[in-house]
């Protein structure tokens, strides 16, 4: 029974951790926002924009990556 017992709560510790550090791990948009800023001249000079930069540190697909690529289209000619 005592082995029960542990198993739950360290099987409940677990969740529990997994559970509160996963918010912790996502940048949230003000933080993205800053580092852009700290850094702004090396990211415009990479091409990058502000609106990318966020998107791309807070986690949220931007919308170039959502599209995908078309298909080429076949001629029909295998010369």
């Amino acid at each position: 029974m005592s082995i029960r017992i542990v198993t739950a709560l360290a099987t409940a510790t677990l969740v529990s951790l997994a559970l509160a550090s996963a918010p912790a791990l996502a940048k949230t948009a003000k933080d993205c926002r800053k580092e852009w800023q700290a850094d702004k001249a090396a990211m415009q000079a990479a091409g990058k924009t502000e609106k990318a930069y966020v998107a791309e540190c807070s986690g949220k697909p931007t919308a170039a990556a959502a599209k995908p690529a078309p298909a080429k289209e076949d001629k029909g000619g295998n010369y």
